[in-house]
């Protein structure tokens, strides 16, 4: 889709101006007709160049799925719920793609069809559970399991953000007193205790250099650490098996890998439990949950598991062999599949690792508070002795002098 700046004109010979995708200038021709507009003039817009990678949150993709749910739950015909919203929609990029939903439906697609014209707002799993839903005749109650499903996305991620709000603010707090202290209070000091000519500890000498290069590279430290950032940021997007790597790293790193960990098995968990239930078959979910679990490492030991599977092997088997999955998640499945009740086992051991990142979120939470005041700590402590030090033995020279 690209983005088109658009002059048209109205049935009373109104001039309208505004933005809109299409994929070119006569589909964008169509999608003006279509609202009684008749196209003027047009070009192609800067607008999808600065708009976000998603064009709609998680929260509204929720808000669109109950919407959507609830009016079919109550008989309203999928045309009309989908113009319903469109027309009720407060936010532009809201009523524009849901506009272009019901056009393409207006055309003979299909739901799903309609929403894969967007996958940078609805996922893969998001289309494969429209279309179970269109083809079971179950379209209401697979939108249900997306909205729960949604929601708990959301709530996990309102959980870490707001476990990261206070070790944020005292990050930001250290970093200002770090360079209020190197470039201003340190020179200060360190002046009145180089004229003595008495000689510094090494503590001292080293807190003279770091100020030194603060207060004289501060702008270029800033851009380095940001050259740095968005440098590894784009290898990391180009290069896989850097991407892998990194992901990887992420799921080792202390204290924070591990609950990481839980949260990307709880959600494939979640999905898979909620694909399997929808008559998605196990084949397919396994090989559409390689990229629900947004993760490199996990997803291809799945791809693994999946070929194994498909091999003849055992879903348990599978999953025992892969070493990146813990011994206890095979055998939840392993009651599951020799019960017949996959999407059990798989919602069972979803409620096991969503309480067990709840429980992990929270230890976390009680220890990056003294984590973050023995780091600003240290770095005080380090202040003080490099800077009172030389003083306090000035002072304690000249008393003795005296």
């Amino acid at each position: 889709m690209k983005y088109f700046s658009f002059k048209a004109v109205d049935e009373t010979g109104v001039v309208r101006r505004g933005n809109m995708a299409a994929l070119n200038p006569e589909d964008l021709d169509a999608r003006l007709g279509r609202t009684n507009l008749e196209l003027l003039n047009c070009h192609q817009s800067l607008l999808g160049f600065f708009r976000r990678k998603h064009d709609w949150s998680r929260r509204e993709i929720i808000d669109f799925t109950f919407h959507l749910e609830q009016l079919l739950s109550a008989g309203v015909p999928l045309l009309e719920s989908l113009s319903e919203y469109r027309d009720a929609a407060e936010k532009p990029h809201l009523s524009t793609v849901a506009g272009q939903v019901v056009d393409s439906i207006d055309n003979g697609s299909t739901l799903s069809g309609a929403c894969a014209e967007h996958p940078l707002i609805f996922n893969k799993l998001y289309i494969s559970m429209l279309t179970v839903g269109e083809q079971s005749g179950r379209l209401d109650n697979v939108l249900a399991d997306l909205g729960a499903l949604l929601k708990w996305q959301d709530e996990t991620l309102s959980r870490i953000k707001g476990v990261m709000i206070y070790p944020s603010f005292v990050a930001a707090v250290l970093l200002l007193v770090i360079v209020f202290v190197m470039t201003w209070l340190v020179p200060g000091l360190m002046s009145f205790v180089a004229s003595t000519g008495s000689e510094l500890p090494w503590h001292t000498k080293a807190l003279v250099a770091t100020s030194d290069v603060v207060s004289k590279y501060w702008l270029y430290l800033i851009l380095t650490l940001l050259s740095v950032v968005v440098i590894f940021r784009l290898a990391v997007e180009k290069s896989k098996n850097l991407q892998k790597r990194w992901h990887g790293l992420l799921l080792k790193l202390p204290m924070f890998g591990p609950v990481l960990f839980k949260i990307k098995l709880a959600r494939f968990s979640r999905c898979a439990s909620l694909m399997y239930a929808s008559g998605i078959s196990l084949i397919d979910t396994l090989k559409l949950s390689e990229s629900v679990v947004d993760n490199l490492v996990l997803g291809d030991a799945l791809r693994v598991i999946r070929l194994r599977i498909i091999d003849g092997e055992t879903v348990s088997g599978g999953f025992s062999k892969a070493a990146v999955f813990p011994a206890i998640f095979s055998r939840m499945l392993r009651v599951g599949e020799s019960t017949g009740a996959m999407d059990i086992a798989f919602n069972q051991t979803a409620y096991f690792y969503d309480r067990e990142s709840r429980e992990s979120i929270e230890k976390l939470e009680q220890l990056i508070g003294p984590a973050m005041i023995i780091c600003v700590g240290s770095i005080m402590m380090w202040v003080v002795i490099s800077v009172i030090g030389p003083i306090y033995d000035l002072v304690f020279s000249m008393s003795g002098q005296l």
